[in-house]
């Protein structure tokens, strides 16, 4: 791992504790509103928008929810899936899988048969996470995901377009399908900002100028905002009671810029 990689993991790993929910009540409510209505969605917004935290947040109640993490291929969905179920205790996988051993000598079709099963039987619903340009195969899973049992799926994408659904696109061709999650307007990602630095105590001599840059600079995308705030918690970024706003700028752009190309 070379140097700029690590620096770009560290940073990740400053946001590892997320602050609470924040100016998202309206959000909140929409996604409970379309979850107890068992209609399958898209929930789609920039990179940093906050769509994981908020669908975890909505969901971490609701153990009928099969999460999956990466929703990249049919194998990592299935094998997210099938850890789910079992988490849930799941009477109709117990017999196929008592851990995570069990998943992973699994075949991709052995454990798509499993899950379809379980879900047929069960009253779940399903979150495929972090999808991207999916092909035609996950497609064609979900689709039997979402009419095999009659079963609801959310999918969380960073937009409404083929780059991101894929050929889901046409499972969710109705604007009512579809649900949008904005960056924060500048008055809000100010108040998130100044939240955000009173919790983690950053105190410095330009800190009010420094957050008017970061709203700035994160065109209010929370994940940017926080990152940005966390960074500027660091001894790298600081001189004399004063925040380093360009060198911090700087490697904050680097580090996403990875993030959100791979």
């Amino acid at each position: 791992m070379n140097a700029t990689r690590q620096w770009i993991t560290a940073v990740a790993q400053l946001c590892e504790t997320p602050p609470p929910v924040f100016g998202r009540d309206k959000e909140i409510e929409e996604v409970k509103t379309r979850l107890s209505s068992r209609k399958s969605f898209v929930l789609h917004g920039a990179s940093g928008a906050g769509k994981t935290f908020l669908i975890r947040h909505v969901i971490r109640a609701l153990p009928q929810v099969l999460y999956c993490s990466n929703s990249s291929t049919p194998q990592l969905v299935f094998q997210g899936l099938a850890r789910a179920l079992v988490a849930v205790r799941d009477r109709s996988v117990r017999s196929w899988l008592r851990n995570s051993d069990a998943i992973n000598g699994k075949s991709t079709i052995s454990l798509r048969g499993i899950v379809l099963e379980a879900v047929r039987q069960g009253d779940y619903w399903i979150v495929l996470d972090h999808l991207h340009g999916p092909a035609a195969a996950l497609s064609s899973d979900t689709r039997d995901l979402m009419f095999y049992g009659d079963t609801p799926v959310v999918a969380v994408a960073r937009s409404e377009h083929m780059e991101d659904l894929g050929f889901l696109m046409g499972m969710f061709s109705l604007r009512a399908e579809r649900m949008r999650m904005p960056n924060f307007a500048r008055r809000e990602a100010l108040l998130f900002a100044e939240e955000l630095a009173r919790r983690l105590r950053l105190d410095a001599v330009n800190l009010s100028e420094f957050l008017e840059k970061v709203v700035e600079f994160s065109h209010g995308s929370p994940g940017a905002i926080q990152r940005m705030i966390h960074m500027a918690t660091l001894p790298r970024y600081r001189s004399e009671g004063y925040v380093k706003t360009s060198p911090l700028y700087i490697d904050f752009r680097l580090a996403w810029h990875a993030e959100n190309a791979a």
